[in-house]
């Protein structure tokens, strides 16, 4: 029998990470001596790489370095918060988040697969993994809620059951193909003829099937992937899965989407079109 998630999981799996050797030689070799890198503790590795590539636009890594420039911002907050306020977006785009998620549906990833400026997409096939296990995301709109009228509660009821049996049917189907087509799925069989079938089968699975997918997106990419898809017109999955990782960006980088505010459940920059 098919069963919904419970949850869709969200994980950073990489981020940017400056190499603090190289940076001071790179420093040092632009005459930047007096510049002090400050600790991962200060200032996160993604926006400190963004500081970076800022202030060498400038050379404003010191009083003197250019002779336009006179004095510079040695806090480094309150330098990265001027690099959004000034829509200097482009140094954004240096740094960048790989963020693993499963349990999502294709619903999900064809709207995220619409985000393609600074974002790396790796989505998993459904070619090459044959699914036996059918799992879907129960919709919000479907889940209890404590303000339900009856009727209302009722019509979510039946409308969970019609989605769950609706992919306990297509599991049954998938274990048919498996059934028929037993001889050319064993073990020994080639890769290829097992990829044809599973091309094959999965064109009776629905668009909401669990799957999962890979996204690596640049600091500038993801503040407006975030905005945009946490307002309220925005398809409810997406919008579930970017207000989580609204929240995770708060803690991985906070330099660069402290002016985010979550109101009524929506990521509300204070610098819009960075």
């Amino acid at each position: 029998m098919a069963s919904s998630f419970d949850e869709i999981s969200i994980r950073v799996l990489a981020r940017t990470v400056v190499d603090r050797e190289a940076v001071r030689e790179w420093l040092d070799e632009m005459g930047a001596d007096e510049f002090e890198i400050p600790d991962p503790e200060a200032v996160s590795d993604p926006g400190l790489l963004v500081a970076l590539a800022a202030k060498q636009c400038y050379m404003a890594f010191q009083p003197g370095l250019n002779p336009n420039v006179n004095k510079v911002r040695k806090d480094m907050i309150d330098y990265l918060d001027n690099v959004l306020k000034q829509k200097h977006g482009s140094v954004l785009e240096h740094a960048v988040f790989t963020i693993g998620i499963n349990g999502c549906s294709r619903v999900f990833t064809g709207e995220m697969n619409r985000h393609r400026a600074g974002v790396g997409i790796s989505e998993r096939s459904m070619r090459y993994v044959r699914y036996t296990d059918i799992r879907f995301w129960m919709p919000e709109c479907f889940r209890e809620a404590d303000d339900d009228t009856g009727e209302i509660a009722e019509k979510k009821r039946r409308s969970r059951e019609l989605l769950t049996e609706q992919f306990a049917s297509q599991e049954q189907m998938m274990a048919g193909f498996a059934t028929i087509w037993a001889e050319e799925l064993a073990p020994s069989s080639t890769f290829h003829a097992k990829k044809v079938l599973t091309s094959a089968f999965r064109r009776g699975i629905g668009m909401g099937i669990a799957t999962g997918g890979v996204w690596s997106l640049n600091l500038r990419a993801l503040r407006h992937v975030i905005a945009l898809r946490t307002e309220a017109g925005a398809e409810e999955e997406i919008v579930h899965v970017f207000r989580k990782v609204g929240a995770l960006m708060l803690t991985q980088a906070p330099e660069i989407f402290g002016d985010f505010k979550l109101i009524d459940g929506v990521w509300v920059p204070e610098y819009w079109k960075v």
